[in-house]
């Protein structure tokens, strides 16, 4: 069975997500359950709002592909573990709703201003979110049992139900209050402080003696970057190259101290980019996944593997954005 009238109804969905902005570009992954043992899963670097039947899968409880020639999403084992909990659950919609992720990322608790909303949206659960993919689905998993929806703080939602219309109507309520309250709390907020005029920052010069030791010491005096070094043992060589002047600096971390530098290019991860580029990066005007993703720089190493220290990297180019280069 080649299930199209399933699928049409799915792509229907998925257009209606990016037409409604809760998904944009290659965000956002949807799945149904078609029978008892087999759902149907969006493609991995699909885009939602231009899917096609070609990039929806047929897979099985365990993740097997039984249909499809293209990869299944990166978030399979959230859909995978969410259909095997729930056995009455037939759709999963992971959007990223803007306003949703917004208020979320500053407040803890909705206020409800609609009846509606109370009663479909009571106690909704945030769920720490530390990587670009949902590695941990437990949290996520409990929390559904008490509502068909969840917040994923600073990563979007997941939405369940027996059928598209509701998990949808889900979405649009929550981001819809979402919007309400930020408008109250802007409405209500006090006056803006006082503008205190700031000391220009020192500036280096790109990856000089003085740059790498400013950046070493950011690091490794900072409690909370030595805290999740521990936690996810960023313990590796990660190299940046100025490939103008081509010269690389290899720093050597070990549970998130850096203990050591040299000019070692044959690290296990390596970031090569014109001084420019660099500098850009250095001074936040361009984030380094970013960059990466969008080719700006070229990288090498296994940065699947990377993705694990991602939180302690965040904060690491947060630190770094107190040393600016000229």
């Amino acid at each position: 069975m080649n299930y199209d009238k399933e699928k049409e109804e799915l792509i229907y969905w998925a257009k209606l997500l990016n037409q409604k902005g809760f998904v944009s570009s290659r965000s956002g992954n949807i799945s149904l359950k078609v029978d008892l043992d087999k759902i149907l899963i969006t493609a991995h670097d699909c885009y939602l709002g231009y899917l096609t039947k070609e990039e929806i899968l047929c897979v099985n409880l365990k993740g097997e592909i039984l249909a499809g020639t293209q990869e299944i999403t990166s978030e399979k084992l959230l859909h995978l573990d969410i259909h095997n909990r729930f056995k009455d659950i037939k759709v999963v919609l992971h959007a990223h709703p803007p306003h949703t992720i917004a208020f979320f990322h500053y407040f803890s608790d909705l206020d409800m201003f609609s009846f509606e909303a109370k009663f479909y949206l009571k106690n909704i659960k945030v769920i720490p979110q530390d990587t670009p993919i949902v590695t941990n689905t437990l949290s996520v998993l409990k929390a559904l049992e008490n509502s068909n929806i969840v917040v994923l703080k600073d990563h979007g939602i997941v939405s369940i139900g027996r059928d598209f219309k509701s998990s949808f109507g889900l979405i649009e309520l929550l981001e819809e209050q979402a919007k309400v309250n930020l408008l109250i709390k802007d409405f209500k907020k006090s006056e803006a402080k006082s503008i205190v005029k700031e000391i220009p920052p020192k500036r280096y010069k790109l990856l000089s003696e003085e740059h790498i030791q400013k950046l070493i010491d950011l690091v490794n005096n900072d409690r909370e970057a030595q805290e999740l070094g521990k936690v996810y043992d960023l313990t590796c060589t990660l190299a940046v190259k100025n490939q103008d002047l081509n010269k690389a600096v290899c720093f050597y971390y070990e549970k998130g101290m850096i203990i050591k530098t040299d000019d070692n290019e044959d690290a296990e991860f390596v970031i090569i980019g014109r001084e420019e580029i660099l500098k850009k990066i250095f001074n936040r005007q361009l984030d380094p996944f970013v960059a990466s993703t969008q080719g700006k720089v070229k990288t090498k190493g296994d940065f699947t593997k990377m993705s694990k220290w991602y939180p302690v990297l965040v904060r690491t180019f947060k630190l770094w954005e107190e040393a600016p280069v000229e």
